[in-house]
């Protein structure tokens, strides 16, 4: 099998890399390990999309976020553009997006390959000519002029020898992991102010006592579902390495087990749930945050909060620096900050409270957004391999602020561009200007 592009997961990085390549007239094959669109968008069941917010006259975020929101508003699973765009976070219906998100890229010419596992990969001199990927066919060699890793986790390019990086410098340690779950059946009208607070105080109780493994005590909201009676909630932590299987299956048990306990205790105890019902675990786990590949430039804290903007810039972010506490706690913590307020040992706060980010300096400033630059998005030493996402290049603070989904869809729209101007010059990728990517992400109604 062979294409000019491939692209190498289906998430909402790797869904605007191959949606941009291909609209830019390249031959893009995206390969996903599902059977679906979307990544932690649906896998994950993640919540709203975050990173595209501005203010309510221009989001920070448009291209190939805008281009999906429409599609998935004309199959009723979002607002539109004009309406979501003006709100913090974009919320939607994975099952929709599953497939309006299929429809969007085979309309723009991308070929599929589901139920693909990449496996290995062959490179001479810094270029991949071709990777292996494991499905029910057993093994098969895929050909590539370009290669984009949307995996999340730097696969492609940690396997490439490309040097990466993982979690915070003094231990490795990453964020922690979690999951959402959405519950159904739920009568939102007996939801009243003294029902919620009496729950939210109950469930406080039991975060502090231990029963309850939760880092907040909210009783969910419609920020990926907009069906009546259901809502989604994020509460759970999990301390382990995404890239370890036996951690990552570790992770999948406690949460689902996690999900279950609170769901009992919603159902039993707070009026409304009475005839409730989970209507979705995750697939996947909720990653947020593996490998870092080692880029042409590094984002930093700084970047973030000094609203950093340079000339080579292929997307705009306006997130911040949202760490949750790598070591899983949930009892007085919330950020993994300088002020956290744990009263168990913690070895960054004892020995290296310095590195920590301060709580009052985590985002940028005020209506203003930091740069990406094109050189975060190719590892070092890289002739034809783009990496986009969760996992460009940016340090353990940094990547706090560039792991949300929009953020992941502008450097995905970027990898995309970039590979294509690439595949048609016959050049490095090192070689594309800054400048003509940034035209045609802008012909495509994307920022930089």
């Amino acid at each position: 099998m062979k294409a000019d592009i491939v692209v190498i997961g289906a998430g909402p990085a790797g869904m605007a890399g191959a949606w941009a390549a291909a609209k830019n007239g390249a031959d893009t094959l995206l390969i996903e390990r599902y059977g679906f669109c979307g990544g932690m968008a649906t896998t994950g069941i993640v919540d709203s999309i975050l990173g595209h917010y501005l203010n309510e006259k221009q989001p920070a975020v448009a291209g190939f976020l805008k281009a999906l929101v429409e599609k998935m508003a004309e199959c009723g699973g979002c607002e539109k553009w004009e309406t979501t765009f003006k709100k913090y976070g974009i919320s939607f219906d994975p099952e929709i997006m599953k497939y309006a998100a299929e429809q969007l890229l085979l309309d723009a010419g991308v070929k599929f390959l589901y139920h693909s596992y990449f496996v290995s990969s062959h490179v001479d001199s810094g270029r991949i000519t071709g990777i292996e990927l494991a499905n029910k066919n057993s093994k098969m060699t895929v050909e590539g002029k370009y290669f984009i890793d949307a995996t999340g986790d730097a696969d492609i390019a940690y396997f490439s020898n490309f040097q990466c990086t993982k979690g915070r410098p003094q231990d490795g340690k990453t964020e922690s992991m979690g999951c959402v779950f959405k519950i159904a059946g739920i009568d939102e009208e007996k939801l009243t102010e003294e029902v919620v607070k009496k729950a939210r105080e109950k469930l406080a109780e039991l975060r502090n006592s231990g029963e309850l493994k939760i880092f907040n005590e909210g009783l969910g909201g419609k920020r990926n579902t907009n069906r009546k009676g259901e809502r989604s909630f994020n509460m759970t932590r999990f301390a382990g390495d995404g890239t370890n299987p036996i951690e990552l299956t570790e992770a999948e048990i406690y949460l689902r087990k996690e999900t279950f306990k609170i769901f009992q205790f919603l159902k039993k105890n707070v009026e409304g749930f009475e005839n409730s019902y989970i209507s979705a675990f995750h697939i996947n786990a909720g990653i947020r945050e593996t490998r870092q590949i080692k880029g042409l430039y590094t984002l930093a804290e700084q970047n973030v909060i000094e609203g950093k903007k340079t000339d080579d810039s292929i997307a705009r972010c306006t997130y911040w620096i949202d760490i949750h506490c790598p070591l899983g706690r949930t009892v007085k913590v919330h950020l993994c900050c300088k002020e956290c307020e744990t009263t168990e040992y913690c070895v960054m706060l004892n020995q290296y409270k310095n590195y920590l980010p301060s709580r009052n300096k985590l985002y940028p400033p005020e209506n203003d957004w930091f740069s990406i630059p094109m050189g975060c998005l190719i590892p070092e030493k890289s002739k034809n391999l783009v990496v986009a996402g969760r996992c460009i290049s940016a340090d353990h603070k940094a990547m706090g602020a560039i792991r949300v989904m929009a953020t992941c869809m502008a450097t995905g729209h970027a990898a995309g561009v970039l590979a294509s101007i690439a595949c048609d010059k016959i050049c490095d990728v090192t070689d594309v200007d800054a400048k003509d990517v940034q035209k045609i992400i802008a012909m495509q109604e994307g920022f930089y």
